[in-house]
């Protein structure tokens, strides 16, 4: 609320989408999925992993960058 008494166009945002960001970017930066599964509470790796594993732009460049550019001309 304070952030939209100074800025009325700021996106409402709730704990539950800080949570989801913070895990999202956990799983993004190569955290084992057991310890985000286990800081979240949840049941299994396979559902934080269903639910916050998201793919950032940022991934598609890092697999790009590792990929050796000489390799993946067709001639």
């Amino acid at each position: 609320d304070a952030c939209k008494n100074i800025d009325d166009s700021f996106p409402d945002v709730t704990p539950h989408d800080l949570r989801h960001a913070a895990a999202s970017m956990m799983i993004s930066a190569g955290a084992n999925a057991l310890v985000v599964q286990r800081q979240l509470g949840h049941s299994s790796a396979k559902m934080t992993l269903d639910k916050y594993s998201h793919l950032f732009d940022s991934d598609l460049d890092d697999i790009i960058d590792a990929f050796p550019q000489d390799r993946g001309i067709v001639v």
